[in-house]
């Protein structure tokens, strides 16, 4: 069993970073099921040397292996905690802690053996597996988002929330910093312990962040609109993303591994180093109150790198004694002893040696994939047509959406709507949900009632998501195959391209962070006001469309139930007989039914939407205005998901939602205001 503690401990230490870059829900239960067995069993080792242990006969080597339960429990540097609730859980590791010291206590206690230099192994091995548990523990009480949002853990980390405040002309050359900079480099640079600090508490641990202090003032200013244009005419300005999951894995280090204490001591000796103990850390009585803490730490957090080595030498020369020697248990005994000491001082060479290797080998490794790259489907109108229950839920829950690539044109499409929304100060875009694409496209939309009604504030957002998702997706089965080409316009938006496949993959992303997404689902409601109403109509939604379809097979002569869509459908049919027999086809499963249709109000309402924008002749102009006014979706999905949800995703492949946030964060005061 202690050998099985040992397997877990080196398959979490190289397995455990990859579900950063990983979403596949077979690989995080099998972490799971790791994380939680290699606590159980180090547990069940000592419990069983405990009993052992008072035993009478001669229990060899075996009283050797007690120390190193402790030292299986302290975890490994690549992971501290599963989940931002395991970090919650600090108390009950506090708890476990003095129990488990106590009974390994008891176990070295009751060893005897001849030789010093054995006994002497084993109380360096204790004391290198109490401070590796005591420091987990730490590390779990440090990421507690109470404990981020408190003010002595800005004074800790010597961070000043007034730093801006302090020296407002300071703002313009820390935001050209950010924009010409970190930005642009991407992820060739490393970002300041600090930033990701920052980043931290402020998204990962506050369910309202707030814009910063500098993008404030800069837009108060009116300088900022004229920093974004020249950052949007950059060729380079793309390299934003990179830098921003560079940004998210430093603070994924922070919340779930033992790293972030190293990015600490390395951010602390940086700052000070260039801008002096009382600019970025306030007064020297502080800074020396953290540097004594900081001593601390780094003296319980070395000592098992020394004390391991000294404890294998000691192990080497001591005497066995004949009886071990001599017996086939004496023997085993003795190479299971090796295999721990060697075992232990291998994982802790290995993690230092990989965080030296992360840090200082940066630039050759920039292309180096962060996350996942997926975005999460959801299609209502597929999972609809699957006609049985049990089939449709089994479907739905074993993912029946592939998960679709994150192109680049996706990528830029989002960041320079953004920056545009920017140059022209509209700072409200996390509230719109469309309204400023219809606004923006006014001669082409200003007669079409039904499309700024569904985006109009009074309309409830998980009801305009549905009725723009099903529209969205009537529009792609009318428009068949036909793509444009990839130009680009004088102010650096997409002028042309495949809209129609962005539109449908950010409709099916958006439906699944809304309305699938457990994490997003709970903030929705609390935040959006999702009431129970919503929810009953999105699922009459999905029946009403089945029982079209159903009505529609045997009906399918009957052409008086055809609606106005069909209609218009047909007057086209002269452009392309091949697309209207596909169209045809999808408008009898979704329209045949009349009196089911008009039977949910939601889908009368994706109807209008639908026929109003299949109504707009120029097919890029169309997909250009739908992929507009997801993108807004998005910017209002993105601030409202809650701290929970982006936090929890970086440990489950990230979300591109997380990142568009950041950005947001990053470019201005896009953030909306409290309660908004």
């Amino acid at each position: 069993m202690i050998l099985v503690g040992l397997f877990l401990q080196v398959f979490l230490f190289l397995f455990s970073g990859k579900r950063m870059r990983s979403n596949k829900t077979l690989g995080h239960i099998v972490l799971w099921l790791a994380y939680l067995s290699a606590d159980s069993v180090a547990t069940f080792v000592l419990g069983h040397l405990a009993v052992r242990a008072i035993e009478p006969s001669d229990q060899g080597l075996m009283s050797f292996w007690a120390p190193f339960a402790l030292v299986h429990l302290g975890g490994q540097e690549t992971m501290t905690a599963f989940s931002m609730q395991d970090n919650e859980l600090w108390k009950r590791h506090l708890l476990n802690l003095v129990i488990q010291a106590a009974v390994a206590g008891y176990v070295v206690g009751k060893a005897s053996w001849p030789d010093r230099r054995l006994k002497m192994a084993l109380v360096l091995v204790f004391v290198s597996g109490f401070c590796k548990y005591a420091l987990r523990t730490m590390y779990l009480y440090l990421a507690r988002p109470n404990f981020l949002k408190s003010k002595f853990a800005w004074k800790l980390y010597g961070q000043g929330k007034t730093s801006y405040e302090d020296n407002r002309e300071r703002a313009i050359n820390d935001m050209e910093g950010v924009l010409y900079g970190s930005l642009c480099k991407g992820s060739t640079e490393r970002p300041l312990f600090r930033e990701s600090f920052s980043l931290t508490t402020d998204i990962m641990a506050g369910d309202a962040p707030l814009n910063t202090v500098r993008s404030i003032t800069l837009a108060e200013t009116g300088k900022l609109p004229g920093m974004l244009d020249k950052f949007l005419s950059r060729d380079d300005h793309h390299n934003a993303y990179e830098y921003v999951g560079t940004l998210l894995a430093q603070c994924y280090s922070r919340l779930y591994t033992k790293g972030f204490v190293r990015e600490q001591l390395a951010g602390f000796t940086l700052c000070q180093r260039k801008e002096g103990p009382t600019t970025s850390f306030g007064s020297l009585k502080s800074l020396r109150t953290r540097t004594i803490i900081f001593e601390i730490y780094f003296s319980g957090s070395l000592f098992p790198y020394v004390a391991m080595p000294i404890a294998l030498v000691l192990f080497a020369t001591a005497e066995k004694g004949d009886p071990l020697l001599h017996s086939s248990r004496g023997r085993v005994d003795i190479m299971v002893s090796y295999l721990l000491l060697v075992g232990a001082i291998v994982l802790d060479v290995s993690s230092v040696v990989s965080f030296f290797f992360s840090r200082f080998s940066s630039k050759c490794c920039s292309k180096k994939k962060l996350w996942s790259q997926k975005l999460n489907q959801y299609n209502m109108i597929n999972s609809a047509e699957v006609s049985n229950k049990f089939v449709r839920y089994i479907w739905e829950k074993c993912g029946y959406e592939h998960d679709a690539d994150l192109s680049m044109p996706i990528k830029k499409f989002i960041l320079d709507t953004l920056l545009v929304s920017g140059t022209r100060k509209e700072w409200n875009i996390a509230s719109t949900r469309g309204q400023l694409a219809l606004h923006h496209r006014k001669a082409t939309t200003s007669t079409l009632r039904a499309l700024e009604e569904s985006v109009r504030t009074g309309v409830d957002f998980p009801r305009s998501v549905l009725i723009w998702h099903i529209a969205t997706d009537i529009c792609f089965r009318y428009s068949g195959d036909k793509d444009a080409a990839t130009t680009y316009s004088a102010d650096g938006l997409l002028k042309k391209h495949c809209y129609k496949q962005m539109s449908k993959e950010l409709s099916n992303y958006i439906m699944y962070l809304v309305f699938k997404c457990g994490d997003l689902k709970d903030a929705v409601i609390t935040k959006v006001l999702l009431s129970e109403e919503i929810k009953m109509e999105r699922e009459e939604s999905k029946e009403q469309v089945e029982i079209s379809k159903v009505e529609h097979e045997g009906e399918s002569n009957e052409e008086e139930e055809r609606d106005e869509i069909v209609q218009l459908e047909h007057e086209e049919s002269a452009n392309d007989d091949n697309n209207d027999a596909a169209a045809e086809d999808h408008m009898k499963k979704l329209c045949q039914s009349a009196e089911a249709l008009y039977s949910s109000p939601v889908l009368p309402r994706a109807r209008e939407v639908a026929q109003e924008l299949i109504s707009i002749k120029d097919e890029a102009e169309r997909w250009d205005l739908i992929a507009a006014v997801w993108a807004e979706m998005l910017y209002y999905t993105a601030p409202r998901c809650g701290a929970a949800f982006h936090a929890e995703h970086l440990a489950k492949g990230g979300e591109f939602v997380t990142h568009v946030f950041v950005l947001m964060y990053l470019l201005g005061p896009f953030l909306p205001p409290p309660g908004a």
